[in-house]
């Protein structure tokens, strides 16, 4: 299994956590009913599943999963793929998707090798 994790720092960690986790859950619900120009290619919706609190959250795709936890001043983020394709494929989803929702004061994220 690859993996690789960031901490990115942030005022509101349990913020980021929800609406990512909230936007990948309606992603997979309506995204078969409603075409989106940031679709996930080649996912099929129902490949999506999406679990969290205000502090920890999981995305589980059909080719990894993202591990999210809020703590004080720090989004810890880990993702984990078979291969190092969907690895990056990941990184890039979430990287994308933190850096659309914080546009106002973007956060900064660095992808480190998992012990």
């Amino acid at each position: 299994m690859h993996t690789t994790e960031a901490h990115i720092a942030t005022e509101r960690p349990s913020r980021y956590l929800v609406q990512l986790c909230e936007h990948f859950d309606n992603k997979g619900r309506h995204l078969h009913h409603r075409p989106r120009a940031h679709a996930l290619p080649d996912v099929p919706t129902d490949q999506i599943h999406v679990e969290w609190t205000d502090s920890e959250g999981v995305l589980r795709l059909a080719w990894g999963q993202c591990t999210l936890r809020a703590t004080p001043g720090l989004l810890r983020v880990r993702v984990e793929a078979g291969d190092q394709e969907n690895l990056g494929r990941l990184q890039d989803l979430v990287t994308t998707h933190i850096g659309r929702f914080s546009r106002r004061d973007p956060l900064r994220v660095e992808w480190q090798p998992s012990p």
